[in-house]
């Protein structure tokens, strides 16, 4: 069940950076001066950190993916440790199925990014996921001390 659940959160990522793309939407106020959509893309992880390292930071991803995948399953229980590793895991696939097809057709393994909010440099769903799932493990591991 975890990994159906990635899936589809995966592609809901996937299909919003589609449309994004595909839309080519730039500068797009939903509220001002908090949130705008507008189409940009990184080549490296969070913030675009590495991003001269693209090549690194995929490998890097393939690892801490299958790491994931063995805490999930070693995991048997629904609980908040389990939903934030499956929120982790489902950013991971949305970019790194996306940098990989974009390093694949030599497109320099770049993510598409799309949401300005405040201060924060552009980010996409995956990013979010990613975000939350540390935040809920982090929350998780202090809540079992």
């Amino acid at each position: 069940m975890p990994y159906i659940f990635t899936t589809l959160l995966a592609t809901l990522d996937l299909f919003t950076k589609y449309l994004i793309r595909k839309n080519n939407i730039q500068e797009y106020v939903v509220i001002e001066d908090i949130l705008t959509i507008d189409l940009t893309y990184n080549t490296g992880i969070a913030f675009g950190l590495l991003s001269d390292y693209t090549i690194f930071t995929y490998i890097l991803s393939i690892f801490v993916f299958t790491w994931l995948v063995f805490q999930i399953r070693d995991i048997k229980e629904l609980n908040l440790e389990k939903l934030s590793l499956i929120l982790i895991l489902s950013g991971a696939v949305g970019n790194l199925g996306e940098r990989g097809w974009n390093l694949i057709t030599n497109n320099d393994g770049k993510v598409t990014d799309f949401v300005e909010l405040l201060f924060i440099p552009s980010f996409n769903l995956a990013d979010t996921y990613i975000s939350i799932g540390i935040v809920l493990l982090l929350y998780s591991e202090i809540k079992k001390d």
